[in-house]
């Protein structure tokens, strides 16, 4: 154990401590040795320093940083950074293996996005400790996800680019990538936040709670950031399961459209509304409209969906979840439209 790791001690359990008090406990060096490992520690985000009158007194932080580093793109592997964390530091120790798998599944998906997609010379990554939750962000200088969406897919708006993201199953490289990875960030993060220039769309799973909202400061590129509790009870495969009707394989076939981002009225009530929420889904084998937030529905929405798609596509299992009565009867008048009962 180094003097840094022997100090990091002393104030885990004894909080509130001076340097030269620090120093008088063991033998981990002089008042100057041990102020220069505090600042290390400072400089960590492992020890933060409060002044009581004249003196400065130290606390084990509930924040501690595990990697910060502005990374050169090009030609760089995400494994790399990785085993730089494993390498360098003890912080995955005491994390269980559920958080940790997720951890790295997550991390290493959003810094291979940024590797490949963002055309970009630099990126930033940190992952963190604080308040018992694992955070991480992954940024870079690049085209930014929703233009390039926009862009490649020849869209209205960077709006509508994320309405294609949430959708899943995307990519702007088929090539290469099967387009999954955002989608299982994003769902098994309990908060995850993704901001590209103007806009962002944040991603509360706990509430159920999806947000496209407007930065108040832009950004030039993209910014993943993601949160997972450390004691979190959830597992990659069972994620994998949930969204896939072939429990062997972890290819995406079922997704949920959270049905209020597509709003564009108080009440949905045209087709054009349905046709826009429709495109691209015909790929999955089954599709979970959330209407939470949503109150009435129109029947020519419900028509479009519930009627007019489950006829064009009789093998995709359509479900509807956080349905006040109204829809619910709107969706059931569809359904027993289409097949004549």
């Amino acid at each position: 154990m180094t003097y840094k790791d022997k100090i990091y001690e002393i104030l885990s359990n004894n909080p509130g401590l001076s340097a030269l008090q620090i120093s008088q406990k063991a033998p981990v060096g002089n008042r100057t040795y041990v102020s220069k490992n505090l600042a290390t520690l400072i400089a960590e985000g492992k020890v933060r320093k409060e002044k009581h009158g004249r003196e400065v007194i130290y606390f084990v932080s509930d924040k501690i940083i595990a990697l910060e580093e502005n990374l050169k793109l090009p030609g760089l592997h995400e494994d790399e950074i990785w085993k730089k964390l494993i390498r360098s530091t003890n912080f995955l120790d005491n994390i269980s293996e559920n958080a940790t798998n997720i951890l790295y599944f997550a991390f290493t998906e959003m810094l291979n996005n940024a590797i490949d997609h963002s055309r970009s010379g630099f990126g930033y990554v940190k992952i963190w400790l604080e308040d018992d939750t694992l955070k991480f962000i992954v940024k870079d200088s690049g085209i930014g996800v929703f233009r390039n969406i926009m862009t490649k897919k020849h869209l209205n708006s960077e709006t509508d680019a994320i309405l294609e993201l949430v959708k899943g199953k995307f990519t702007t490289a088929p090539r290469w990538h099967s387009g999954e990875g955002i989608f299982w960030t994003s769902k098994v993060a309990d908060y995850f936040e993704l901001k590209s220039y103007d806009l962002k769309l944040a991603i509360a799973n706990s509430l159920d709670d999806y947000t496209i909202s407007e930065l108040t400061e832009p950004i030039i590129g993209t910014e993943v950031y993601f949160e997972i509790n450390v004691h979190t009870t959830k597992s990659l495969q069972e994620l994998f399961r949930e969204f896939s009707l072939d429990h062997q394989h972890t290819t995406i076939d079922t997704t949920i459209i959270p049905v209020r981002l597509f709003e564009e009225g108080d009440i949905w009530i045209s087709r054009s509304q349905a046709k826009k929420l429709l495109a691209g889904l015909e790929k999955y084998k089954k599709i979970i409209f959330d209407f939470a937030g949503i109150n009435v529905i129109g029947q020519a929405f419900a028509d479009e969906i519930f009627r007019v798609f489950n006829i064009s596509h009789p093998n995709i299992k359509l479900e509807v979840i956080n349905a006040s009565n109204s829809i619910k009867l709107m969706v059931e008048h569809a359904k027993a439209d289409s097949t004549g009962r």
